[in-house]
Parts: C-alpha cells; structure tokens; sequence
C-alpha cells in the first residue's frame, strides 16, 4: 500500500462525507451531543467531588488527627475511653513545627429540649484552636459560638428544626403562632416577629373539609433572606429568654478500670478466649480463683502492673473493663450553625471542652479522644498535599516534642483524612461514577448509530464498491476507506461536542451552581458534601481524551460492516440493486 493510496482512500472519504450531507450532519450531531454531555457530567460531578472533599478537610476533619491506636480501631463505636491527656504538649510541638491543632472530646447522645429529643454527635471544642483549624465557625446563621467556661451548645440547623429551638427558618403559620405566643408578652414583639416572614405558597382549600381557618394555619412560613442582623438578634434573645433554648444532654461516660471481681463465667467465656498469648499470664497473676463464690478477686495492687492489666483487657475488648456511667447535663443553644458543608449542620453540636472536665460534665481529666492538625499556611481551597501527610506530620511532631525533652508515645499514631472517610470515598466513587457510565452508554448508543449508517451506506454503494474492487481495489484499501470516513464522522462530532461542551461548562466553572435552595429541602442532603455553591473544573485530559476515543470508537464501528459487505463476491455486488 503506498503513500498516494492511502491519501486516495482519504479524499474518496472526504468526498463520501460530502455527497450525503444529511447523514454527515445527523451522525456528526448525535456524536456532538454524547461527547458534550459526557465532557459537562465529567466536569460537573468532578467539581463536586473536589468540593466535597475541601469541605471534609475544611468543615469537619482537618488534614489529619492524632489519635490513639486503639480508638482509630473501633472508631465507629465512639470508644471515648480510648482517650489520651498531655494534648497540651502535642499542641505546642505542633506549633513549633508550623502546624494548627484542635483537641476534642468526641461523643454521642440524646439531646432533649422542651419541644423534642434527638440523637446528636457531640463534639467538646477549644473554641479558640477550633476556629483556627476548622473553617465552620463562622457559619452561625443564629445567636453566637460557644465560649469556654459555660454550659452552652452551638447546634446543627437540622437538630434545631428538630428540637424547635432558636429560630424557626420555614415555620407553619400555626407553628409560628405558638412561637410568637410563648416568647412574646406583648403585641408589638408579636408583630416585629410576623414581619420577619413571608407566605412560602398559599396552600389550596381542602374540598373535603370546609374549614379554612385549618389551611390558613397550614400556611408555609419562610424567614425573609434580607432580615438585618440585629432584628435576628433581638428575635434570638427574644427566644432565648422564653427559656425556648435550654436543652438538656443525656449520654454515657465509658470510664476504664480493672474489674475487682470477674464472675467464672465471664472469666472463662469472654476474657481467657479473647487475650493473646502474651497477655494471659498477666492477667492471671493479678487474679485469684475463689470457690466458695465462683468468681475471680483482683489481688494485684501494683499500679503500674495494674495499668498493664487494664491495657490487655482493652486490647481484648473485654467488656468489663469498660464501666458506664449515664450523665445528664443541662446546657443552652446559644448558636445555630449553617455552613456550605451539611455534617456541622446536621445532627451535631459543639459544646466547650473545659466545663466537661469534672463530674457536672464527663469527667474528663484533661483528657481528649483527638487532636485535629492543619499546616499554618495552607490554603482552604487546596487538599492536603505531602506537608500534611501522616509521615511529615508524624516527623514534625517527633522534633517538636524532642525539643521539649518528650517523646511520642508509642500507643499515639497520625491518621490523614482518607484513612476517616473511605465509606464516603467509596460513596462518592459511586455517586459520581454512575452517571458518567449513563453519559458512556449515550455515547456508546450514538456510535451503534454509527454503525447503523456505515451499514446503509454501504448497502447503497453497493455496486460501486463492486466496480472498485473490479478495478483492482483490495478488500483491505475497501476496509480502511470506509474506516476514514466513520473516523471523520467521529472526529467531527467530537470537535464539535468538545467546543459545545466547554459552552455549557463554562458558566458553572466560572460563576458556580448554588445548591442551598435544593439543601434546605432536602434536610438529608444530596449525597456529597456540599450544601451551597460550588464550581466545575476543567478536566483537559478527559476532555482530550473524550475526542480522541470517540474518534477512534467511530472509525472502529464501521470495520465489521464493511468486512461483511466486501466478502460479497464482486459480481453478485455489480448486480445488486
């Protein structure tokens, strides 16, 4: 085959494109189409997930914690009894090292306030360092952060709807009434609350009940978006002083300690079984076998060997070394908080670490379940990158405390944000993947098309291609030819589909979609990490990548039609009609 040949086999390509315009023109915009939504979904939920991410690290996580060992573990059972104290100097080494840090005391329970109860994620906070680690802060819709020193509670906005404290954002009218009528002594304050709403839609009378006072109290009620913050304020302090805030927290403190007594059963059932080799003769020594009772009495009074003890039983995962204790706390709502990422406006509420310490609160001893770490100066709208992983940080810590004359202990270890969220990861792979497969199969369908017009073309032209290979074309020079003209169609179209593409993507790269309206309908959210605006991204390899699969994809479908067509003898082919 020479060079001149294969230049022929393009021009009579090109010229087949050109003598059926209407077939190049619907082959080229189906293909335009395929590629231009893919490329968009591509860069659409890529922009997502991006922005899902920086939310995770910005919102709820930071770049990595500290944690101990055993914890990281079992750290879907919130063992708070996993905990560690001595923060205070791994927050300093940090510090000398150019990195932020947050302790917490991470806990769950039941949030009751007049109105309700909800399960809440609690999580204890030094406001201050919080504020530099985490970016949330900021995003109290209502009221204020929480201080140290005072029983007080920053709340998601979805746990505020729930337990109907502070103030309501889509009220029904009756609902309201009873609001205004409970905090209110007086008209004039009934009314400045009325004027801070508007009707959401008017609900249409019920055919079947001819009251209408009763749609009337039905009514939606929605807080007006330009409400002045001081209105806000005084409606907030209105609420508060109505006592409409003050909650009250019920949950379980987990306090370790070795067991005086182990009855035989569990002794023998649940924590012989459970130790490791090395762990058995330690925990037979400090025990005694008493027969009369049928139980085990603790004889060891050692504390350090009593330390060792209590660390095999935990190791194990020996219940009965985990005592349980329910607390009830009586705090108040003091903010409500709403930021672009729907974790911190959830099911969850911040309260000051310090005022847990003794036995008004959990009895924390200075202790923390984790310590949040960001670098001083990275940026909100990069992901960690090799500065902030668990190896660099774990070094910088190691310096740090070694200036000091310390060490990290070894039960201590540094996990990144991915080691957290590998469900979501997961999730997310799914969330973003299944319409990109649907955008691939619209794809796929448009060069079935393809195929389909290669096929009638050559059905068409079947004498003609008879006559060619009369004159001496080969079966192969038939095969590429019409090869070229499918990989023009495809090229075309992708061209095309890319420029119109980019057209639809552009705005949304620019200027973002704001998602806070489908939000607040959908108090579950809509499955990533984001609640408000956020942007697309230009996905170059994809994008190029998209042409040049469809262009070969194209040229590809008309190979086997054109196979079958010149395995037809030449002369049935000259007198086909």
């Amino acid at each position: 085959m020479t060079l001149f040949g294969i230049w022929e086999m393009k021009k009579m390509a090109l010229r087949n494109l050109a003598r059926h315009k209407v077939k190049t023109i619907l082959t080229s915009a189906a293909i335009m189409v395929s590629v231009a939504v893919y490329i968009f979904l591509n860069s659409f939920l890529g922009g997502m997930a991006i922005e899902s991410r920086r939310n995770i690290v910005n919102y709820e996580t930071g770049a990595a914690k500290l944690q101990t060992k055993l914890y990281f573990e079992k750290k879907d059972e919130l063992p708070g009894y996993e905990n560690f104290t001595g923060w205070e100097n791994y927050r300093e080494a940090l510090d000398l090292k150019g990195y932020h840090s947050a302790p917490r005391y991470t806990f769950s329970g039941t949030l009751f306030s007049v109105s309700g109860s909800a399960p809440i994620m609690f999580f204890a906070v030094n406001p201050a360092a919080e504020t530099e680690v985490l970016r949330y802060v900021p995003y109290v819709d209502f009221g204020r952060y929480v201080q140290n020193g005072k029983f007080e509670i920053a709340l998601g906005t979805v746990a505020a709807e729930k337990l109907k404290v502070g103030i309501p954002t889509r009220p029904h009218r009756l609902e309201l009434e009873d609001l205004i009528a409970s905090v209110t002594a007086n008209s004039t304050d009934g009314d400045f609350i009325r004027s801070l709403y508007d009707t959401a839609s008017a609900k249409r009378k019920d055919p079947f009940s001819p009251d209408e006072k009763i749609a009337a109290d039905s009514e939606r009620m929605v807080l007006r978006k330009n409400v002045s913050r001081a209105d806000i304020d005084r409606y907030w302090n209105l609420t508060a002083a109505s006592g409409r805030n003050d909650v009250r927290i019920n949950t379980v403190i987990d306090i370790k300690a070795v067991p005086e007594t182990i009855r035989a059963e569990k002794w023998e059932g649940e924590l012989m079984p459970a130790l490791n080799s090395g762990d058995k003769p330690l925990i037979e020594a400090a025990y005694e076998y008493t027969d009369f009772m049928d139980v085990y009495l603790l004889v060891e009074e050692d504390s350090r060997q009593l330390d060792r003890v209590l660390a095999a039983m935990i190791r194990a995962g020996y219940s009965g070394a985990v005592r349980h204790v329910n607390q009830l706390i009586d705090a108040v709502v003091v903010g409500v908080i709403n930021s672009p990422d729907p974790v911190p406006n959830g099911n969850t509420a911040y309260i000051p670490l310090d005022v847990l310490q003794d036995e008004s609160g959990m009895m924390l001893e200075g202790a923390v379940t984790e310590l949040l770490i960001r670098k001083k100066d990275a940026s909100d709208s990069q992901l960690p990158g090799k500065t902030e992983s668990a190896e660099t940080i774990t070094a910088a810590l190691q310096q740090g405390l070694a200036a000091k004359g310390l060490a990290l202990p070894e039960e201590l270890a540094v996990y990144i944000w991915q080691d957290y969220m590998k469900d979501y990861l997961g999730y997310e792979a799914i969330q973003t993947g299944a319409p990109q497969v649907f955008a691939f199969l619209l794809l796929i369908l448009s060069f079935l098309g393809i195929s389909n017009t290669i096929l009638l073309a050559i059905l068409e032209r079947t004498r003609e291609i008879g006559m060619m290979r009369a004159l001496g074309m080969t079966d192969k020079q038939m095969i590429i030819t019409y090869m070229l003209e499918a990989g023009f169609l495809g090229f075309i179209g992708s061209i095309l589909g890319i420029i119109l593409g980019c057209i639809i993507n552009y705005p949304v790269v620019k200027y973002g979609f704001d998602f806070s309206a489908m939000a607040e309908t959908l108090s579950q959210g809509i499955g990533f990490r984001t609640t408000g605006n956020f942007r697309s991204v230009w996905n170059v390899p994809v994008i190029i990548g998209t042409g040049i699969t469809a262009t070969l994809l194209a040229s590809f479908m008309a190979f086997f039609p054109t196979r079958k067509a010149v395995k037809m003898p030449i002369t049935n082919s000259l007198r086909y009609e």
